[in-house]
């Protein structure tokens, strides 16, 4: 259910994939979640991901595909 996850890493935030590994490296949490938005416009459906943050904690939340006009 959880194929992305976001991490908190060295001052960075990573994008990674459970398949792929590594998708990304991206200097704010919302731009990482921005890139996840990308990859549900691919399949139109909403991603579920973990996001882990600077201090380890894990937590999960939604990223819509973003509206196409």
């Amino acid at each position: 259910m959880f194929d992305l996850s976001v991490v908190a890493f060295d001052g960075r935030w990573l994008l990674l994939d459970e398949a792929e590994g590594e998708l990304g490296r991206f200097e704010t949490r919302d731009q990482a979640l921005k890139a996840v938005g990308d990859f549900a416009i691919l399949d139109r459906e909403p991603r579920h991901i973990l996001i882990q943050d600077e201090v380890g904690e894990w937590h999960e939340t939604v990223v819509e595909p973003p509206l196409m006009h």
